[in-house]
């Protein structure tokens, strides 16, 4: 594939933010005393900054196109380029995957001493091997699954990578919800559900105590975090994968609810009887990742998933 036009969206970082942009003067007082805290947040707007100079100096010299713009410039959908480029880390990653459906990706990870840069592929030594390798089809993308999610029957316009994050608004508070898994269905009460992807399956869901999944498999996941049983209740929906043909409905229970999508950033709220909808998008994300990247924390993942598959009946 040769590359003729690119779109290289990339994050502001916090030194940015705080130190150049905001002046606050916390910030920058702590950074006159040398905090340990603010040298980080610089050296890591360091390394990003000398990262993306390298990126579009060597656009430059092969003579690629390209449009580079902060991840919050960036259209709704993205259209007329050969490539998206990242660079950031995971969630610049996220951010524009969210405005990318039939598009290729390539993830660059810009700061290694903040960022663990799990979707990017390559850092800023690596980064023309990796153009090397696309544009002579030696190195090829990945189709991975992504999650639409509907509420009260309308889509919604992002779609999941990572996972969804269904809670009350309140992260004291109790999380009441009704989940149905295909043919089984149950109401429970919680400090909320997670729902995520095959990539998200090493994040939070890890976290919680979720199974580790390939990168590119065909199903996804739930689990219900800080199940609030009461005693003799045994809820048969606390964890499981589901085929990726599958729905997964959620009623809402809670006045004020709220659906997080990929993070902190995309929130949608939930009253009482709001009925959302996940499955799997028709608009896989065409990315070039590393097959075994999900294998660095479990070297038996792909065992794990075996014998614990849910398709809806139970």
């Amino acid at each position: 594939m040769k590359l003729r036009k690119v779109l290289v969206v990339h994050k502001k970082s916090t030194y940015q933010i705080q130190a150049e942009e905001h002046k606050e003067a916390r910030f920058l007082k702590l950074l006159e005393e040398g905090s340990e805290v603010v040298n980080r947040v610089k050296i890591a707007h360091e390394e990003h900054v000398a990262t993306l100079n390298s990126i579009l100096a060597e656009l430059d010299k092969r003579g690629i196109e390209y449009q580079s713009l902060r991840r919050s410039e960036v259209e709704a959908v993205v259209k007329d380029v050969d490539l998206v480029i990242s660079v950031g880390g995971d969630g610049t990653f996220l951010d524009a995957s969210h405005a990318v459906f039939d598009l290729p990706m390539l993830g660059v990870n810009s700061s290694g001493s903040s960022s663990f840069g799990h979707f990017c592929l390559a850092k800023k030594d690596s980064f023309a091997r990796a153009l090397d390798g696309i544009e002579a089809g030696t190195i090829e993308p990945l189709e991975i699954l992504r999650l639409e999610v509907s509420i009260n029957g309308e889509p919604v316009r992002e779609l999941v990578l990572n996972e969804v994050l269904i809670a009350h608004s309140n992260p004291a508070a109790t999380s009441r919800y009704i989940i149905e898994v295909g043919d089984a269905k149950e109401e429970q009460r919680s400090s909320g559900l997670w729902i995520g992807t095959p990539a998200g399956s090493t994040g939070s869901l890890r976290s919680a105590g979720g199974v580790i999944m390939p990168i590119d498999d065909n199903q996804y996941q739930y689990f219900v975090r800080e199940p609030c049983q009461r005693p003799g209740q045994h809820w048969q929906l606390l964890m499981g994968l589901v085929s990726g043909a599958t729905d997964t409905r959620i009623t809402s229970e809670m006045r004020t609810g709220e659906i997080y999508i990929d993070g902190p950033h995309i929130i949608y709220p939930l009253t009482f009887g709001d009925q959302l909808t996940l499955k799997r998008s028709k608009h896989s994300l065409i990315a070039y990742i590393n097959k075994d990247v999900n294998k660095i924390f479990s070297p038996h993942a792909q065992q794990n998933t075996q014998g614990t598959s849910f398709t809806g009946k139970h």
